[in-house]
C-alpha cells in the first residue's frame, strides 16, 4: 500500500526527531564555553538573579536561554537531558519548514520529501542538537523568515508583516546575525504585487511590530548597563576578527594586541569594554583596508569550507566515519544546489530569494569571523536547492524517454 504525501512527512518527521533525540541521549555533551553560558543564564534567571552569566547581564544572546531553556528547566527541572529533548523538537520543527519553503518555492511532491528528507539525515544537526546551542532556535526562526517571506511574494497581507516582524524580533534576541535575512523580506515585498505604498507600509508595520518584540529586552538592558543593546559582544567580536593577528577564524582575546591589558579594559564594564573594542577594530580597518578586504574574501571561503577539519585528539573509528559521511552529504548538497544554477528553469524569483538569504548571511559572517557551527542554519536553504535540481533532473530524464 503506497503511502500519502502527508504519511510520507508524517514518518520523515518522526525519523527526525527520533535519531536527534537518541543522539541526544547517547552523547549528552557537559556544557563549556558558550553552552555553559546558557545554561547559567537561564539557570540564574529561575533562581531570581536575572540573565547573569559569569558577571555579564547581556555578553550572551539571551534568546536560547529565555525561550527555550528556562521553560524547559521551570517544567522538568534542571535536567540536561530535558534541554537536549527540547533541542530536538526545535530540530523538528525545521524539518517541518524545510519542507513547506520547498513547497512555496515551486518543488513538487518529490522535491519537497526529498528536501525534508535531506535536514532529516543531515549529521550535523544530529549532532548539535546535544549541544546548548543557540542555533538549535536559530535554525527554525531563521527559516520562518525565509518562508514568510517567499509567502508575502504573493499574498503581502498585514498578517504575514505581523508575522514576519514578530520572527524578526525573536530572532534579534537569540542570535543578531540571523538579521542579516532581513534583505530577503525587503526584496520579496518590493516584488509583490501591491503598490509601493501600500509595500511601504507593510514594511513599516514588520519593522514596527520586530522594534515591539525587542523593546523589553533594550529597555532592561538600558535599566541595567546603561545602553539599550541586544548585546555587548558584537564590538569583541568584530575585534577578534579585525586586529593585527586576525586570521579569519576565531582567536582567543589572549592572542591579540589587547590580550595583556583586556582584564584592566573589562573592569570598566562590559558595555565600555566593547565599544573601546569595536571602535579599535573600526581603527585598524580604516588603516588596513588591504588587509581587512584579503580576510573578508578568506572568511568567505573559510565560512563555506567543506568538513575536512578534525576533532581534539585523534578521532575514532566511528567518529572518522561520521566525519565522511558529513563531508559526503555537505558536497552533495552544495554541489546540487550550486548545479541548480546552471537550468534556466530553476532560475525562479523563489529560488533567488533562497540565494539571497544564503549570500546576505554568509556576508555577515566575512565582517566577523568563522566558526563552522555558524554555517548550520542556513544548510537547509541548500538542501530546498539541492532537492528541487534532483526533482528537476529526474523529471526531465523522463521527459526525454517519453520523448523518444
Amino acid at each position: 500500500m503506497s503511502l500519502s504525501e502527508k504519511q510520507c512527512l508524517a514518518l520523515i518527521l518522526v525519523f527526525a526527531f527520533v535519531v536527534r533525540a537518541a543522539t541526544a541521549f547517547a552523547f549528552q555533551f557537559q556544557p563549556v564555553s558558550d553552552y555553559a553560558g546558557y545554561e547559567h543564564m537561564a539557570v540564574n534567571l529561575l533562581a531570581g538573579k536575572g540573565l547573569l552569566e559569569g558577571g555579564n547581564s547581556a555578553y550572551l544572546n539571551a534568546g536560547y536561554p529565555l525561550f527555550v531553556l528556562a521553560p524547559v528547566f521551570a517544567i522538568f527541572g534542571h535536567h540536561l537531558l530535558a534541554a537536549l529533548f527540547a533541542n530536538a523538537l526545535l530540530c523538528t520543527v525545521s524539518a517541518w519548514l524545510v519542507y513547506l519553503i520547498a513547497k512555496e518555492a515551486g518543488a513538487g511532491k518529490l522535491g519537497r520529501l526529498l528536501s525534508v528528507s535531506l535536514y532529516a539525515i543531515y549529521l550535523p544537526s544530529w549532532i548539535y542538537a546535544a549541544y546548548l546551542s543557540k542555533e538549535n532556535l536559530m535554525t527554525p526562526l531563521m527559516l520562518a523568515v525565509v518562508l514568510l517571506s517567499l509567502r508575502c511574494t504573493y499574498h503581502p497581507s498585514a498578517r504575514m508583516a505581523i508575522l514576519a516582524g514578530a520572527v524578526l524580533g525573536l530572532l534579534a534576541i537569540t542570535g543578531n546575525s540571523g538579521l542579516a535575512l532581513g534583505p530577503v523580506l525587503v526584496t520579496a515585498l518590493m516584488i509583490s504585487p501591491l503598490s509601493f505604498p501600500r509595500k511601504l507600509a507593510r514594511l513599516s508595520l514588520a519593522g514596527l511590530v520586530a522594534m515591539l518584540v525587542v523593546a523589553p529586552w533594550l529597555i532592561r538592558n538600558y535599566q541595567v548597563l546603561g545602553a539599550p543593546v541586544l548585546n555587548t559582544n558584537g564590538g569583541f567580536n568584530l575585534y577578534l576578527a579585525n586586529n593585527p593577528s586576525a586570521n579569519g577564524m576565531f582567536i582567543s582575546i589572549a592572542d591579540t594586541p589587547r590580550g595583556a591589558s583586556w582584564h584592566q579594559l573589562r573592569k570598566q564594564g562590559e558595555v565600555a569594554a566593547n565599544n573601546t573594542l569595536k571602535d579599535e577594530a573600526l581603527a585598524w580597518i580604516r588603516q588596513n583596508p588591504a588587509r581587512f578586504l584579503t580576510l573578508t574574501f578568506k572568511k568567505a571561503a573559510l565560512f563555506w569550507m567543506p568538513p575536512v577539519h578534525e576533532g581534539e585528539g585523534p578521532p575514532s573509528k566511528g567518529e572518522a566515519l561520521t566525519r565522511l559521511a558529513w563531508l559526503a552529504e555537505y558536497l552533495l548538497i552544495c554541489g546540487l544546489a550550486l548545479a541548480g544554477l546552471a537550468y534556466r528553469r530553476l532560475r525562479t524569483s523563489s529560488a533567488r530569494l533562497l540565494w539571497l538569504a544564503v549570500l546576505c548571511y554568509t556576508a555577515v559572517h566575512m565582517i566577523f569571523f568563522v566558526i563552522y557551527r555558524y554555517r548550520e542554519p542556513i544548510m537547509p536553504l541548500l538542501m530546498v536547492l539541492a532537492a528541487i535540481t534532483i526533482e528537476f533532473l529526474i523529471s526531465d530524464k523522463k521527459f526525454a524517454t517519453i520523448a523518444r
